[in-house]
């Protein structure tokens, strides 16, 4: 896969995935005041992006032939 099509690919699918996290967490709690579910929700989102950024930026780092 060459690296403009792995950057696209890695930009969309860890947002979605974190996306997806919150939602799943959030569901139980969707009939309850807007405040925590905010909270709830942005915390997994941005948990799931600072978690997933790395691994995206080790995936996109080319690998070194000389090794």
């Amino acid at each position: 896969m060459n690296r403009p099509l792995r950057l696209v690919v890695a930009a969309l699918v860890v947002p979605t995935i974190s996306a997806l996290a919150a939602t799943v967490v959030c569901w139980p709690i969707h009939d309850g005041p807007l405040g925590p579910q905010l909270l709830v929700c942005g915390l997994v989102v941005a948990t799931g992006i600072s978690a997933g950024l790395p691994a995206c930026l080790t995936w996109l780092t080319p690998k070194n032939p000389e090794n």
